[in-house]
């Protein structure tokens, strides 16, 4: 039994944490369903209200209708990151406006709905149907026009900031040299990163905050988990990869926007590291006129706290270190 004993729990530890992994990355998708997407909607109170009423039939709590006055205010919207999209209804029919690059997938979704509009009016009024005019207000790159380099680049961005953390926590004997480490080579490797998504096209905007963003992305990761690993060692630094890989990544909004994911994943995730980092990249590259304040707030406090976490863990080290001398 005592040869047998370790192999039977080792094999039970690892189909359970196998398991909770599979979990964790599939079931957001799996479960993954439009829940209060922000979406605007342009024309005649009378004809607006119906159409929503419809949409919300089919999909009920889908969907924050906000009403604006012109199909501008309403691109001026997207464009602020205030909606996904909007349905712009006139006399001369429907019209679409989407935003790939906020995410390809909600672009579908609105489009299908559109044309779902359109049959409904179609068939009400005894008329041909005809499909509506879609137009992409924020376009992905041609370089990159399914979305997929963004995505993609998602597990990278966070493996930077945990390869940095345990190449200090391994190769470096002195806390301060750990912290002029990761500072250094996140700006370093944050600099070659980001010369990589612009030279492939996944990203198209000011290339020095893409640098910046990337670099402090880089720093929060990494100053966390060498400040877990100073205060409670290998455990320390393992469950900041839990919490920023294992759980952060699958819930970072990358490939479907937060309202997609269950309730509190979406909000969870934007305030994790790598959800907030490809969030502002995303505003950086397609959306400079959005806000971005909460975003370098979030990857700054993330930097500030794994500072803290470091600091205090070498104080308590050396309290011990007294206190058995």
């Amino acid at each position: 039994m005592a040869f047998w004993k370790p192999i039977i729990l080792v094999t039970i530890m690892e189909t359970v944490i196998v398991s909770l992994i599979l979990v964790i990355f599939a079931w957001p998708l799996v479960n993954a369903t439009p829940a209060s997407l922000p979406v605007g909607i342009v024309g005649p109170a009378a004809v607006t209200s119906a159409v929503e009423s419809a949409v919300d039939g089919k999909a009920p709590g889908g969907f924050v209708w906000t009403e604006y006055e012109s199909a501008d205010a309403a691109t001026a919207a997207i464009e602020h990151r205030e909606i996904y999209g909007a349905f712009v209804l006139s006399d001369a029919g429907l019209d679409v406006l989407t935003a790939s690059a906020a995410n390809a997938a909600v672009a579908q979704v609105l489009t299908q709905i559109g044309q779902q509009i359109a049959d409904a009016t179609a068939r009400s009024y005894g008329l041909t149907v005809l499909s509506p005019q879609v137009t992409d207000v924020v376009p992905l790159p041609p370089t990159d026009a399914r979305g997929a380099g963004l995505a993609a680049a998602a597990l990278p961005l966070v493996i930077a900031g945990i390869v940095a953390a345990l190449l200090a926590t391994i190769r470096m004997r002195f806390y301060r040299q750990r912290a002029v480490f990761l500072v250094k080579v996140s700006f370093v490797a944050g600099a070659a990163i980001a010369g990589i998504l612009q030279g492939l096209g996944i990203l198209i905007g000011n290339w020095w905050l893409e640098w910046l963003a990337i670099s402090l992305g880089i720093a929060a990761v990494g100053f966390v988990l060498v400040g877990l690993q100073a205060l409670f060692k290998f455990p320390g630094i393992i469950v900041g990869i839990l919490l920023f890989f294992i759980i952060g990544n699958p819930i970072s909004g990358t490939s479907l926007p937060v309202e997609f994911y269950p309730a509190p994943l979406g909000s969870l995730g934007q305030l994790l590291p790598l959800g907030s980092e490809v969030s502002l990249l995303r505003r950086i590259s397609f959306f400079p006129d959005a806000s971005q304040t909460t975003q370098w707030i979030t990857l700054l406090a993330w930097t500030i706290v794994g500072a803290i976490l470091l600091v205090t863990g070498v104080t308590l080290q050396k309290k011990r270190s007294r206190a058995h001398t």
